[in-house]
């Protein structure tokens, strides 16, 4: 069993690389609805569960410190990607779409948490703005809010699971949907006039190019300095009263990467790599204390993940009638929302290899919105409550 710092960091980094070599090196139908960033999550609570760990102090102490330094860097590696100038190729009615979809899903967690409160623990006001966060953003949204209320791991366990459990299952129904596109499609009475120009014109978006070693040291050393920045101007500015210093790094770091966009830095390679080595990472190390046997005791929240999710459906595909979109842009919306943009690419492939641009900004539209909905979501069911 593992005690030690290092040897628990090493077992995580070993974790990761495996199951990303085999999904490269074994590519198949079972990584289309199962991506490798979704087995690292379930890989970390298994080993845990079956006690490869324990959570001692010095192990308690490398999680949080490697986790807590990585994300503002990997927020500020995402953010380097974010133009704004992008959005407006989107169109009305894509963006429209996505903003709604973003909505059903804050409106489903606050439904649900009214419905099944009685059957949940005392914390789910809080462990829903944080699941919110990341089904409508992504893992870092769902990092970030989840420090930013300073909810336990403990208290998010059974929501944890319930989120994995659920959008494993969200992803491939997406998936399955395709042979019925044409069924759907003129359910929703799909218009595709001006979806072909938008495609045109995002056929090359973030395009970069191979990052070579250069690439990658700069991309990395500069996220690290942004981490430790970030922290120290989040510490300063905690100091007199307002919100926490987690927040303040996570709001530094990605203003960082925000204004850095327009410039010669957001054009340069290697920030895509090096952000989704630590995402992995930040993945396996949220799911590095769950214990997998709580499912057992959590049904009430498995049951609630897809009553969200149901909801959250049939609210997207009456916006998709209302603007008549298709099946597959409804599919990425969606995705786009409830997974990453690995998930989202995976769906629009299926459907579309054109389509993947549109995954990817979608994607990244969400999560500089995540944070924002799930906060909105634990003050409203608190509210309400």
């Amino acid at each position: 069993m593992i005690t030690t710092g290092f040897a628990f960091i090493a077992c995580i980094g070993c974790l990761c690389g495996v199951l990303v070599w085999i999904e490269q090196q074994y590519p198949g139908r079972f990584f289309r609805w199962f991506p490798s960033v979704v087995l690292v999550m379930f890989g970390s609570m298994a080993l845990y569960t079956l006690g490869f760990w324990e959570m001692t102090a010095e192990v308690r102490s490398a999680r949080a410190q490697i986790r807590d330094s990585l994300i503002p860097a990997m927020l500020f590696l995402m953010s380097v990607k974010f133009d704004l100038r992008i959005i407006r190729k989107l169109g009305a009615r894509l963006i429209t779409l996505l903003l709604g979809s973003t909505a059903s899903v804050m409106l489903a967690f606050i439904i649900v948490q009214q419905i099944m409160g009685g059957f949940l623990g005392e914390e789910t006001p809080l462990t829903f703005g944080v699941m919110a966060a990341g089904w409508t953003g992504g893992t870092q949204n769902f990092v970030a809010v989840k420090e930013a209320l300073r909810v336990s791991d403990s208290a998010m366990a059974y929501t944890l699971l319930m989120g994995a459990l659920c959008y494993s299952a969200w992803l491939v129904v997406m998936i399955a949907l395709k042979p019925f596109k044409s069924r759907f499609n003129l359910l929703l009475k799909a218009d595709n006039v001006g979806l072909d120009r938008v495609l045109e014109e995002l056929k090359n978006t973030g395009n970069t190019g191979h990052p070579d070693f250069q690439a990658l040291m700069l991309m990395l050393g500069l996220s690290l300095g942004v981490a430790a920045v970030s922290h120290t101007l989040g510490d300063l500015i905690a100091a007199r009263g307002l919100l926490n210093p987690m927040v303040w790094a996570i709001i530094v770091s990605s203003l960082a990467g925000m204004f850095v966009a327009p410039t010669l830095l957001g054009k340069l390679p290697g920030s895509h790599e090096i952000s989704s080595i630590m995402l992995y990472f930040i993945v396996a190390l949220i799911g590095a204390e769950v214990n997998l046997s709580a499912i057992f005791q959590a049904p009430a929240y498995i049951l609630a993940g897809f009553m969200i999710l149901a909801i959250h459906g049939a609210v997207v595909l009456l916006i998709g009638r209302l603007l008549r979109v298709n099946l597959y842009i409804c599919c990425i919306a969606s995705i786009a929302n409830i997974g990453s943009a690995s998930s989202a690419t995976v769906v629009a492939a299926a459907y579309d290899k054109n389509l993947v641009p549109i995954a990817i900004i979608m994607s990244v539209i969400g999560s500089m919105l995540g944070s924002f909905a799930g906060l909105m979501v634990s003050e409203t069911i608190l509210w309400v409550g």
